[in-house]
């Protein structure tokens, strides 16, 4: 489960047809981003930045950051949790990706008893990334 600092704007196709996300980490709080403030630190923001391209550039699939601003914005952190919290520069990194779906999407209506959410979402992503499942009824989310 996530931290809940992304923010989805939108899906889009390229001219290849491929389908792809994109999301807004550490504008600020969301609807799950439970007692945090939802903002991300220029130093982790720079960090995600650089992985997520080293990472593609060595042939992982992993999120593509698209851009990386610094706000105006502390954010009041303990970096090395001892107590000593300080304010640091605010950032906001818009990576996209196949997709965003992630073990944690499952885990919180799962959690909380939500069944009908569970099965929406499992619904969508094998309507999304898994076409090819042609079973039916709970059948279905077995495969």
């Amino acid at each position: 489960l996530g931290d809940g600092r992304a923010i989805t704007l939108c899906e889009v196709v390229n001219q290849q047809g491929y389908s792809w996300e994109m999301q807004l980490k550490g504008a600020g709080r969301t609807p799950y981003s439970r007692f945090a403030d939802g903002r991300a630190v220029l130093r982790s923001s720079i960090r995600e930045f650089l992985c997520s391209e080293a990472m593609h550039a060595l042939g992982i699939p992993t999120t593509r950051a698209l851009s990386l601003v610094e706000t105006k914005v502390g954010v009041l952190r303990d970096q090395f949790y001892n107590g000593n919290a300080k304010l640091e520069p605010g950032a906001i990194v818009c990576r996209v990706a196949p997709s965003f779906l992630r073990l944690g999407t499952f885990e919180l209506p799962a959690s909380r008893g939500e069944h009908d959410l569970l099965r929406a979402i499992g619904d969508y992503a094998i309507r999304k990334h898994f076409p090819q499942i042609l079973a039916v009824g709970q059948e279905k989310y077995a495969a």
